[in-house]
């Protein structure tokens, strides 16, 4: 007998038991009436414990329906990146400042259970019990939502309710109303997020219905990467991260003395923190060194590549693949405070770890940076050219030929390719491989397929003009030379263009 027939018969059973009580009531108290939702409901409602926390809740409802095995927009399995967003949070939260919880269903109409008690603070069994989570059957949302209310409504701290769904209620149930009910009924200080994971307009509009009845806020994810910025950006909003991070960012309370990149003691620990987080999601990290702008330009960029590799190095001694972290040196590029002050150098003399997800990771910062300090091609090295670009060919229009360009440190990029406003790239977007030599002052883009085969195009020629607008020549893919216009672009373009949309005056249009 499976799971799901053992729960559907104990389902049976319960409704048997529910209607001799019925008929049990109905003939020695005399009423001639009895109304048996009303005696289900009356049941139901009553919990089997009551559910207390010491700090505020999170508590995540996971759709485990069948169809969560199938892949997103970028082509992974929607439970797996699912899964992995649990790891990756669950690792950053603070147990001081929350507690989470987690329901889940993944077997049917009745198969809701509450996985994880909302007084939980130990994480890992987060991470544990989420990762046994195997997708199959129908969504029961209303149930789930209803479960929460159970379990939430003796709590007298905040309640944060965050639903990942790639669909709507297929077993009869009303999610909306059992949203209403848990704001009003229980008296709950709760918000509910809704994350609608790869979805069509029908089911968008019925998920962004149930956030508005849950008092909170609606999201679309497309694919895994926006799942991430999303939940992200919910726990960032709620303060319920550890301090160090900011956004996908661990920024180290780590500052050195003048001159120097030795790595002090005190610093330890927080690095180990950091190993821990990377050993358990298995992501990598560019640490990002910088210096105050006191002494040449040259001799800051040394010294502070010099730290982001002291770090590496701790990192490496405490467990953490040496491919997995990689450093680079900023310089004096870019600054947190004012140079004009003792405080503000102490500050800007530091090391960050930017998390590289998927191959990825926000620089926003740097390109912001690097488009006010706007270099001649002449004394630019790699780190000037990091950051988000516009690729045109100047012999057609935008509408047909255009390409969004990610560069990263260390010659990695990503990028996509429109011909036509169709797009090129099979899976959306595709790494690249990219250099600058300072001496030759010559910039090669190899964008080609994940076979190493002859891609699209391949520019390896002398760079004109700056770092924020310049040309180059090179060849396309059937061989013929040719000649590209590379922009600088902000992260708003960047996501306009990702959209296959134009970016004109500050605006997005598709």
């Amino acid at each position: 007998m499976t799971i799901n027939q053992m729960k559907e018969r104990k389902h049976m059973f319960q409704k048997g038991i529910l209607s001799l009580m019925a008929l049990f009531l109905m003939l020695f108290s005399g009423c001639a009436e009895l109304n048996y939702d009303k005696l289900a409901s009356y049941l139901e409602e009553k919990p089997q414990k009551v559910y207390k926390s010491d700090k505020d809740v999170l508590m995540f409802i996971l759709d485990g329906s069948g169809s969560m095995m199938e892949r997103d927009g970028s082509g992974k399995v929607k439970i797996v990146a699912a899964k992995d967003m649990l790891k990756d949070i669950s690792s950053q939260l603070d147990s001081n400042k929350t507690n989470v919880g987690l329901i889940s269903f993944n077997d049917g109409c009745h198969s809701t259970e509450l996985l994880i008690e909302p007084s939980n603070n130990d994480f890992d069994h987060v991470v544990t019990v989420s990762s046994a989570i195997s997708p199959s059957g129908k969504t029961p949302l209303a149930a789930s939502i209803r479960k929460a209310g159970d379990v939430l409504k003796s709590i007298d701290k905040k309640v944060n309710i965050i639903i990942i769904s790639d669909g709507v209620e297929t077993c009869g149930g009303n999610p909306v109303a059992e949203a209403k009910r848990l704001k009003s009924k229980y008296g709950i200080d709760a918000h509910i997020y809704v994350i609608g994971y790869s979805v069509d307009g029908s089911t968008k509009r019925a998920l962004e219905r149930l956030a508005q009845a849950g008092g909170g806020s609606y999201y679309s994810a497309d694919d895994s990467v926006a799942l991430d910025k999303i939940i992200t950006t919910i726990t960032d909003e709620l303060d319920i991260k550890a301090d160090n991070w900011e956004g996908n960012t661990f920024k180290f309370k780590i500052n050195f003395d003048s001159g120097s990149a030795k790595l002090k003691k005190e610093y330890y620990p927080q690095v180990k923190q950091l190993a821990t987080y990377l050993k358990k999601t298995g992501y990598a990290a560019e640490l990002q060194g910088h210096t105050d702008s006191s002494g040449p330009k040259k001799a800051n960029q040394r010294l502070s590549q010099k730290r982001a590799q002291s770090v590496v190095d701790k990192l490496v001694e405490y467990g953490v693949d040496k491919d997995k972290v990689y450093a680079v040196g900023f310089g004096e590029l870019a600054p947190i405070a004012t140079n004009k002050t003792k405080e503000g150098r102490f500050e800007n003399r530091r090391v960050e770890a930017h998390i590289i997800k998927n191959g990825k990771m926000d620089i926003s910062y740097i390109n912001q940076a690097n488009a006010k300090n706007v270099v001649n091609v002449k004394y630019a090295d790699n780190n000037s050219f990091i950051g988000y670009y516009k690729v045109l060919d100047p012999y057609r229009s935008y509408d047909e030929y255009h390409v969004w360009m990610e560069l990263y440190a260390n010659e990695r990029g990503y990028f996509s390719e429109y011909d036509n406003n169709r797009k090129l790239t099979k899976r959306g977007e595709e790494s690249l491989a990219w250099d600058y030599s300072r001496t030759k002052h010559i910039i090669s883009l190899d964008y080609s397929d994940h076979n190493k085969k002859p891609g699209w195009a391949e520019f390896t020629g002398r760079v004109s003009g700056n770092t924020n607008d310049f040309r180059l020549t090179g060849h396309w893919g059937n061989g013929k030379s040719g000649t590209v216009v590379m922009i600088r672009i902000t992260q708003e373009e960047l996501e306009c263009m990702k959209k296959n949309g134009k970016f004109v005056n500050g605006t997005c249009s598709r």
